[in-house]
């Protein structure tokens, strides 16, 4: 291993990587609520949320020792989250046309999942039901921007497209909820 290298990391992250399970906690304790208000904000389901939240922790501690530094630990942390996420809502999706097709055969009707945002304002619940009706790459943009208020490069980093990419995604995400919101939210 490459010694200077190895330096550039925080003291937690070497106590982790060291397997100080006092490090470990540490860890989760501090980077828990980003992760799972991540989570929260891409699966739009609590208990859902808070298990991608913990596989994320988990799958993060366990790969630590390959964590070079090349990016902050954060953004290397919300990557896993994100494919973490990515991959539930793929099983959402299936799970979802699964019970379509059996109700066709008439084995059984899909229950409606409930949406309860629990958010306080009105206008933040307007605008959480908009960015849920995005596409999941320009909700993803949305959220990483504006919830956890990352710049675009780390943004560009953790979903593994350029900045450019990221961009027009932000700039598309804008004109939507601009239209969906136009009567509800002042724009400038």
């Amino acid at each position: 291993m490459n010694i200077t290298f190895f330096a550039s990391l925080s003291p937690l992250i070497r106590q982790c990587q060291a397997g100080d399970p006092r490090a470990l906690e540490e860890l989760v304790t501090t980077h828990w609520p980003g992760v799972q208000w991540l989570a929260l904000s891409l699966l739009d389901d609590p208990a859902e949320a808070d298990d991608a939240a913990q596989d994320s922790l988990i799958r993060a501690i366990a790969s630590l020792p390959t964590f070079r530094g090349d990016s902050a630990f954060t953004t290397w942390l919300y990557a896993i989250t994100l494919n973490v996420c990515r991959s539930r809502l793929r099983q959402r999706r299936s799970r979802e046309r699964f019970t379509r097709l059996l109700a066709l055969f008439g084995a059984g009707q899909p229950t409606p999942q409930t949406e309860d945002l629990a958010l306080d304002n009105a206008a933040e619940a307007n605008i959480a039901r908009a960015i849920q009706t995005l596409n999941y790459p320009l909700r993803e943009a949305i959220v990483l921007r504006y919830y956890h208020e990352l710049p675009i490069a780390d943004i560009a980093r953790i979903a593994g497209v350029s900045e450019r990419t990221i961009h027009t995604r932000l700039s598309a995400a804008h004109a939507r909820l601009k239209v969906l919101l136009k009567d509800q939210v002042n724009f400038p």
